[in-house]
């Protein structure tokens, strides 16, 4: 589960980061010959590369802690 946590972080962060660098950059940083815009693309593919953060977050992630839980109350009783 925590290796699925650090990549949801990092895809959220990176796309966080590129996409503040754009406005920043104005207008130029939309522009396809900066290295600001390629970031940003960068970032944005990487969430789905990775797996979608959607998959990671509700299936990966939820399904983790469901099974924690439900570990934890089988022990318990």
């Amino acid at each position: 589960m925590e290796s699925s946590l650090v990549k949801l972080l990092a895809c959220r962060s990176a796309e966080l980061v590129t996409r503040e660098a754009l406005q920043l950059h104005g207008g130029m940083g939309y522009a396809e010959e900066s290295a600001v815009s390629r970031y940003y693309v960068d970032a944005r593919v990487l969430s789905i590369f990775e797996g979608a953060e959607e998959t990671l977050a509700l299936k990966v992630v939820a399904r983790s802690l469901l099974e924690r839980a439900l570990g934890l109350e089988a022990s318990a009783a």
